[in-house]
């Protein structure tokens, strides 16, 4: 019968946090240009196509995109653009 090295156990697994090699940090130095334009309210649904396109797929909505956000643009206040989404499947 042979026997085994008695040192360590075999691996479960493939580990999930590389251990060796550069780290990558993608951006790191937008990361405060991020946040401060989040805080502004540019990247909300509400003031950008693109975040108000993606608002729309989440909900199901691909088509007729830009009429959409010609009746969601014109509204004046928050509240009503809120009450836009919720009415938006009827």
């Amino acid at each position: 019968m042979a026997k085994g090295k008695g040192g360590r156990p075999a691996s479960v697994g493939p580990k999930l946090r590389k251990m060796h090699g550069p780290k990558r940090h993608l951006f790191k130095e937008y990361k405060p240009m991020i946040h401060s334009m989040a805080k502004t309210g540019i990247l909300s649904k509400y003031d950008n196509k693109e975040s108000f396109e993606l608002a729309l797929a989440a909900r199901g909505i691909k088509k007729d995109v830009n009429n959409l956000w010609a009746e969601f643009s014109k509204l004046p206040t928050k509240a009503a653009k809120d009450e836009w989404f919720k009415n938006l499947r009827k």
